[in-house]
């Protein structure tokens, strides 16, 4: 057997060692005993494949809920430890997972600085679009958290959720807006206004519009026939009920 033999038999083993510590870290009904031992024997591991396998624990939820908080809340120390060396491992995760975003997001805002979780953030949803997804949940948390910060890229990426096919989505996206104080995305709340068929999405877009102070433009008899009922238009701008 040959150096190269000895290195693929190592990987190998690797690969089935954490497999295995994947499943037994994430037994619903399992003793919470192993599955500690299982997530420490993935830290001790610590490759990229074994931060990746750490982070799948956030996706599945144990009982009871108590214990489950719990070991959530070991992982993310546990894989903050790692530092720069979990950040892409994170991303990867948020950019591939539909389930437990907030925990990723709560592991990323520890890890890097602020217009790095900007930069990622933006470009996980720049990748996303305005795609179909069977849980919108995963777009709604990544926009409402781009909200929280002032980055002239957030805008842009916010703006093209206001053709998303959920409505929850764009009602985030709206908001993210307003957050951003985008007046020149006016044109495109407009649009989104007009073609909404859900009331409360009408309403966020005209709160949005009234917020904002944007000018309407060259659509104003459109816009006014489109506004929830109180809304009124008041020198070519969006005015809410008094």
């Amino acid at each position: 057997m040959g150096i190269l033999d000895l290195f693929v038999s190592r990987e190998k083993r690797e690969a089935k060692r954490i497999k295995e510590l994947t499943r037994r870290s994430q037994e619903k009904y399992g003793d919470p005993a192993l599955r500690q031992r299982a997530l420490e024997g993935l830290r001790d591991i610590g490759t990229p494949e074994a931060l990746a396998a750490l982070l799948q624990r956030f996706t599945v939820r144990t009982e009871p809920g108590i214990t489950d908080e719990e070991e959530k809340e070991y992982t993310l120390e546990m894989l903050q430890s790692f530092g720069e060396r979990a950040v892409q491992p994170v991303i990867d995760f948020l950019e591939q997972s539909e389930s437990g975003i907030s925990w990723g997001v709560r592991c990323l805002k520890a890890l890097v600085d602020e217009p790095t979780l900007v930069a990622s953030i933006c470009g996980i949803l720049d990748k996303l679009g305005a795609q179909y997804t069977r849980d919108p949940e995963k777009k709604v948390t990544l926009l409402k958290l781009l909200a929280d910060y002032e980055d002239p890229r957030i805008a842009s990426t916010a703006a093209q959720f206001l053709e998303d096919p959920s409505d929850d989505v764009r009602m985030a996206a709206l908001s993210t807006l307003v957050s951003q104080r985008a007046v020149d995305r006016a044109e495109a709340i407009v649009e989104c206004l007009l073609s909404a068929e859900a009331p409360r999405v009408r309403a966020a877009c005209a709160e949005a519009l009234a917020d904002l102070g944007a000018p309407i433009g060259g659509r104003a008899d459109q816009v006014k026939a489109a506004l929830p009922a109180g809304y009124r238009l008041d020198g070519g701008r969006v005015v809410r009920p008094t």
